[in-house]
């Protein structure tokens, strides 16, 4: 197998649970919808640990067919059958031999230490594989490519022979590729695939998310060393108890967990009765607490509620401080708001009802129309009547009923709440309770975004820049479908493709011809002047050997850019992201509802977790914020415009800063105007490959 093990060994097997856990936070969550590990919406009915299937890392069992996993940290390409990457082959050929299936995958799972001959080159080859079966070669490939193409299929052709005693055919070869998928997870402590993961769990944990996904960790541990499997309703059954449940399981009724929409929930609620608080109706009270049936005999409304006001009987109008279900959803708000009512003249009209009026025949039927249309709500975080996410506990679950209103069902904020809202009962959310200053915070958008999204900042957390610029394009565009894109060919064999945002760039034939000689006669130059044009070993930072040298990396010089045909396969297999910056998040101060500046600066931060951390250090050099709620950039585009527009307005951005006592930044991201910064650089810097400046890291990448 050729292990080396030690503190390898110990790595690899980290890595391999943290994929196990992360499969198990989708399945403990019902996140099917998810992209789970880059390959799009998986439904997983059963994890399977060390099998006695020839594949014996992880296997995912699901409607749609196996996910075969060979995790493996770092991994190399190498010609020996008994190299770890013959051994991963050897067991894929093995499956496809003693148990081929339709809807069967393969997957290496890596991270982006893993050499780029796998992760990049051999990605690409298994993707021409599947969007051509029969002829994948159609396509030229430079020597690079065909080195790493003829080394697996020989590896492939050794372990066939072996296991089926016979020659393997082309066909045989190209379908073999074909089921094979290159996955490379991001999985350090802190970055996206973490982040998402603690995410996921803190929207359902009644426990510490962290926690959670500690346990999860140490549950896959267990599992892999029994070579046990595990179903949907064997894991809930072990760690169900760490999520939330639904409120008729802890005996409070009109308490609404983050199961918030369930039809048989919401049916399930007080709707025959209604607890309204009142202002001083008569002399002797301050307020008045009245407790009265919603429904007469003919199902019709006994008390009704407008602008404010409660008409308890005939032309007799109360003014309403609120109304709720429960008495205890009222004593609830009593409890939040005791400085407001203490030492007041509070007195209780008592109910004097004989049955349950929440079990009369209009009051249940009533439950079953609310319960319907809260089925239609698409997205059940955002506030009904102000549109914005909700991200805090305990805000309100309300039924709109009012003269004149259309009704209305769902979550609002609490400063949303409006007198005649008749509350149901409140969300119950751990992960809100500990991250409270995350208000109005999207985290259901932030979810979906972050798998895929933050490609920029792996590569600097990884580097050991603190404070650094980021070069932003005001002028990017990914309109260009040109069939042509540029490869560059590094010293040691590597090669990458011209990026821009993590994306391959698509030029018209004319313009990749002049954009690859620029970028000769830049190499070149670099060359000449002794600091070579180079790349990191992952690829996702250019520049000079001194500058990458220098931020920690291990360089390696480019040689040469050339033109090649761009194809699907290049595309899906070297555009690294889905979203190159996005998502982040700001500050907006409430009163005015714009983003909070600090000197004429807006901060971004990349990590919403993280944010209570940053709120302290900025307290700590002098800085006091108004009130504010939280707001997210969810795309690319959205980053654009938003950049855009501060820049026009003479603002700067920096992303995750931290200052010192003296208001000093002592780390962060500076985003700069990319136009600006090649207008201000010297010649050799602004020739050198396709004008990009060497002074700062990449944001936008070539």
């Amino acid at each position: 197998m050729g292990n080396s093990g030690g503190a390898a060994t110990h790595s690899g097997i980290d890595f391999q649970q943290r994929i196990a856990a992360l499969v198990m936070s989708h399945m403990l969550c019902d996140a099917s919808e998810l992209d789970l590990l880059g390959f799009g919406d998986v439904q997983v009915d059963e994890l399977r640990f060390e099998t006695a299937d020839k594949v014996d890392d992880l296997v995912l069992v699901g409607p749609a067919g196996r996910l075969f996993i060979q995790a493996k940290n770092t991994i190399s390409l190498s010609a020996a059958p008994s190299s770890d990457f013959g051994y991963v082959l050897a067991q894929f050929v093995s499956q496809y031999v003693g148990d081929n299936r339709p809807g069967d995958v393969y997957v290496i799972a890596t991270s982006t230490e893993a050499s780029s001959n796998v992760r990049k080159i051999l990605r690409k080859l298994t993707e021409a594989a599947r969007l051509n079966v029969s002829n994948s070669k159609a396509s030229p490939l430079t020597n690079v490519e065909k080195d790493v193409l003829q080394k697996t299929e020989t590896i492939i052709s050794y372990h066939y022979q072996a296991v089926a005693g016979a020659p393997i055919s082309p066909v045989e070869i190209q379908r073999i590729l074909a089921r094979i998928r290159i996955c490379s997870l991001d999985f350090r402590e802190g970055g996206a695939l973490e982040a998402a993961a603690l995410l996921m769990l803190g929207s359902k944990a009644v426990v510490p998310p962290r926690l959670l996904w500690s346990a999860l960790i140490a549950f896959s541990v267990s599992l892999a060393r029994d070579r046990l499997s595990l179903n949907a309703a064997g894991l809930k059954e072990r760690m169900g108890r760490y999520v939330s449940k639904p409120a008729e399981d802890n005996g409070k009724r009109d308490e609404v967990t983050s199961e918030i929409f369930t039809k048989d929930l919401l049916a399930g609620l007080s709707y025959g009765r209604e607890v309204v608080l009142v202002r001083a109706p008569v002399e002797e009270c301050d307020f008045l607490i009245a407790d009265v049936r919603r429904f007469d005999d003919a199902g019709a409304r006994r008390v009704k509620f407008s602008e404010g006001y409660v008409e308890i009987a005939q032309g007799e109008r109360w003014e309403l401080v609120g109304r709720w279900a429960t008495y205890a959803g009222l004593e609830r708000y009593l409890d939040r708001h005791l400085d407001k009512y203490q030492g007041t003249r509070l007195v209780v009209a008592p109910s004097n009802f004989t049955d349950n009026p929440n079990q009369d025949l209009t009051a249940l039927a009533h439950g079953t129309q609310c319960a319907a249309l809260a089925s239609s709500i698409e997205d059940p975080l955002l506030c009904r009547h102000c549109g914005d996410p909700i991200s805090e506990d305990g805000a309100p679950l309300v039924e709109v009923d009012e003269e004149g209103v259309p009704a209305d069902i769902g979550l609002v904020h609490e400063v949303c709440r409006t007198p005649t809202d008749r509350v149901l009962g409140g969300i119950d959310a751990a992960l809100f309770r500990e991250n409270g200053l995350l208000r109005n915070f999207d985290y259901k958008g932030w979810l979906a975004a972050v798998q895929g999204g933050q490609w920029l900042f792996g590569g600097l957390l990884q580097s050991s820049l603190k404070l650094a610029s980021i070069a932003w394009k005001s002028e990017y565009d990914d309109f260009s479908r040109g069939t042509w894109c540029i490869a560059l060919f590094l010293e040691d064999g590597a090669m990458h493709y011209v990026t821009d945002r993590g994306r391959v760039s698509r030029f018209s034939a004319p313009h990749a011809a002049q954009a690859a000689e620029e970028m000769n006669r830049g190499i070149s130059q670099a060359r000449e002047a002794g600091d070579p044009f180079c790349y990191t070993a992952d690829g996702s930072v250019s520049g000079t050997y001194s500058r990458l040298l220098s931020q920690g990396h291990d360089p390696a010089p480019c040689t040469e850019a050339k033109v090649v045909q761009y194809t699907r396969a290049i595309g899906n297999a070297y555009s690294d992201c889905k979203q190159h910056y996005a998502p982040l998040t700001y500050l907006v101060d409430t009163e005015t509802g714009d983003p909070i500046a600090v000197e004429g600066v807006i901060s971004l931060l990349h990590n919403p977790l993280e944010l209570d951390s940053y709120v302290q250090n900025w307290a700590q050099a002098g800085i006091e914020l108004p009130d504010f709620t939280v707001s997210t950039i969810l795309t690319d585009e959205q980053f654009d415009r938003f950049v855009r527009l501060a820049m026009t307005r003479g603002m700067g951005i920096v992303i995750n800063p931290k200052l010192t006592l003296r208001g000093e930044l002592v780390s962060g991201f500076w985003v700069e105007n990319f136009e600006q910064l090649v207008r201000s650089a010297t010649a050799t810097s602004a020739n050198s490959l396709g004008s990009e400046p060497l002074g700062c890291h990449q944001g936008d990448d070539h």
